[in-house]
């Protein structure tokens, strides 16, 4: 444990090339850093930096050692993540609530925590953002995964961010406005717009309108689907223009039929967030909340 642990510390050491910033980073003291090194060095009996009051740099040595041990030390973290998990009782459900646009995280997380642990049954199911609000309330789901708009985030239930991404119009490919790189809202007030029911997503209804009757005018709402999906539909038949985030999976498979223009403004954007219920048992829903910590979407 004791080599684990120097081996540790070369590696922010190497990262940040620094002292002071690897020994904050590692919560120890600059000596007990330096300690760290001369002993690993003395072992190895090789150099694997070199140091002056004005630089840290690595040897070829320690070059060679960082390249190989930080895939080493991540393996050997996750080797003890699953002996940890070992002697959790990791057996039982996890109910989560979708609204139906999660494929750019979702399906990566789920597939890593199946295999971590493979006796948590998830039960996943697409729903209005209503009903995911009320069944997390009444515990009948674990998880729900929600959008907001905006930069600010308001709920009653504990939340945390997943993802942020820069909102877009829909427009169906033979708008003259399709080619175009961005938009503003104003240069859209003589168009009709298809906007999920307020219903439906009250949160993302009220911001747009919000951010139309700001540009001084009331937009043309035509059509008002109950489901995110009916909306692109709508969009490809030429009804209307409507606005989602940006993301990459539904620009793949939607961009035969419709184009996505950035929306200017400095507001503009779309987020989704995790929520959950503070006072819900299951042990369950800290177990697949960290799973968001491996990756960056």
């Amino acid at each position: 444990m004791e080599n684990i642990r120097f081996l540790r510390s070369f590696i922010f050491l190497a990262k940040y090339l620094n002292f002071t910033m690897a020994a904050e980073h590692l919560y120890i003291s600059q000596p007990a850093l330096s300690k760290h090194i001369a002993e690993l060095e003395e072992h190895l009996g090789v150099q694997l930096f070199i140091r002056s009051h004005h630089f840290v740099r690595l040897t070829p040595a320690g070059f060679t050692l960082y390249k190989e041990s930080v895939p080493l030390l991540d393996k050997i973290n996750e080797v003890f993540e699953k002996t940890r998990n070992s002697q959790i009782e990791c057996w039982g459900k996890l109910k989560i609530g979708c609204v139906g646009f999660e494929y750019s995280f979702l399906p990566k997380i789920s597939k890593h925590f199946m295999a971590l642990f493979p006796h948590i049954t998830l039960d996943i199911s697409i729903l209005p953002i209503l009903m995911i609000n009320n069944l997390l309330e009444s515990q009948e789901i674990d998880i729900g995964f929600q959008p907001f708009m905006g930069n600010e985030l308001k709920s009653k239930f504990k939340t945390r961010h997943i993802r942020k991404s820069r909102l877009v119009f829909l427009l169906q490919r033979k708008h003259p406005y399709a080619n175009k790189y961005s938009l503003d809202l104003a240069d859209l007030k003589d168009e009709r717009f298809i906007i999920q029911a307020q219903s439906e997503f009250p949160q993302g209804f009220d911001w747009f309108i919000q951010q139309c009757n700001m540009r001084g005018f009331t937009p043309n709402i035509a059509i008002c689907p109950s489901h995110v999906t009916t909306v692109f539909w709508y969009v490809a038949a030429g009804a209307g223009i409507a606005y989602f985030h940006f993301d990459p999976v539904y620009c793949q498979i939607l961009r035969n039929d419709i184009a996505f223009v950035a929306m200017n403004g400095n507001d503009s954007y779309g987020n989704v967030a995790a929520y959950w219920k503070r006072d819900n048992p299951n042990p369950a829903i800290s177990l697949f909340l960290k799973e968001f910590d491996r990756f960056n979407f």
